[in-house]
């Protein structure tokens, strides 16, 4: 099984990370103390370039490649922090086409609605009890589980409280849900959760990408006794760990998208992987290029503070590091 991205696929990367180098960069989001980002204001132009509907089968009306170029995608909106809106989109997007709702389908591959995304409280509150990501004016909420995945409208969900979020670019809500599903598939008809954590993963691998690639472009330019600090052997390790976990965590994503597309029985597993890998990684490598950077890390006037923000995030995302480690125990042994 060959890990590296065919000619094709990497002309499909470098397209969308040109794109969004020029309309995406980090930079955006250095505004202090705002809430909410012009992300959404992408969905039509990524829709058009058709980077949405990339894993979505041609008779379901989509472009008809694989997991393996949706992962390459969600890589880079990771690196560029791109809003988790992304993933209501594509995914919502996917439940619609096989629930038969082409009218819905083609309107979110098209970027011209927003979705919010859903995540259980968990051992926080009562099953019936959410958080919202970036939904505060979307018509759509996705919700994912094991059993299946749907989409709601935003007012099944009610006592809707505005509250703080680690990541303080995102718009984070409390709520209940007490309204049903407008748009529902069963994990049967189409497995859902495991493609999101593994686009969760690839996702994380792309935001720990960016904390190395943050720190080592600051080590060659900060000095300290008269010379760059990325010449100290210490520095140099930092860094020498942070592109190891990198690849190690995206050699697991890629692998996860490889065996989705085999359909694999052993997809769960390492879907699950994917996600512990790469979100772990995230978290470590954004920390550490926080020690680079030193004390200057963790305010507005650096780009890496949000990195270690948003692996938070990731990682609470349908199910935490400690979650999906208890999961993957009951997991048969892959073959």
């Amino acid at each position: 099984m060959d890990l590296l991205p065919s000619d094709d696929q990497q002309q499909i990367v470098d397209t969308i990370k040109d794109f969004l180098r020029n309309e995406a960069p980090v930079d955006r989001l250095r505004e202090f103390g705002a809430i909410g980002n012009p992300d959404a204001l992408l969905w039509p132009q990524l829709g058009d370039l058709g980077f949405f509907a990339l894993g979505l089968p041609e008779d379901r009306g989509g472009v008809g490649l694989g997991a393996a170029e949706e992962m390459l995608a969600f890589q880079q909106f990771g690196y560029h922090l791109v809003s988790p809106g992304v993933f209501g989109l594509v995914l919502g997007a996917r439940i619609a086409a096989f629930a038969g709702e082409d009218a819905l389908r083609d309107e979110l591959l098209g970027g011209g609605l927003k979705v919010g995304l859903a995540n259980s409280r968990g051992a926080a509150g009562a099953a019936d009890e959410y958080h919202l990501f970036e939904a505060e004016d979307a018509a759509w909420v996705l919700l994912v589980s094991e059993e299946g995945s749907a989409l709601y409208p935003r007012d099944a969900f009610a006592e809707i409280v505005r509250v703080n979020s680690t990541d303080s670019v995102l718009v984070l809500e409390r709520a209940k849900l007490s309204g049903a599903p407008r748009v529902a598939i069963s994990a049967e008809t189409d497995n859902i959760h495991d493609r999101a954590l593994m686009l969760m993963g690839a996702y994380a691998v792309g935001m720990s990408e960016g904390a190395r690639d943050l720190a080592v472009d600051y080590s060659k330019v900060r000095e300290q006794f008269g010379k760059p600090i990325g010449a100290f052997q210490s520095i140099k390790h930092i860094c020498a760990d942070m592109a190891i976990r990198s690849e190690a965590a995206l050699c697991q994503a890629s692998f996860a998208a490889l065996v989705m597309d085999e359909g694999s029985p052993d997809t769960p597993f390492h879907a699950t992987a994917s996600k512990m890998v790469a979100c772990e990684t995230a978290v470590r490598n954004a920390a550490d290029c926080i020690q680079v950077h030193g004390a200057f890390g963790f305010t507005a006037e650096a780009n890496v503070h949000h990195y270690l923000k948003r692996a938070h995030v990731a990682d609470m995302m349908w199910g935490s590091l400690r979650e999906q480690r208890r999961r993957i125990l009951t997991f048969p042994t892959p073959a």
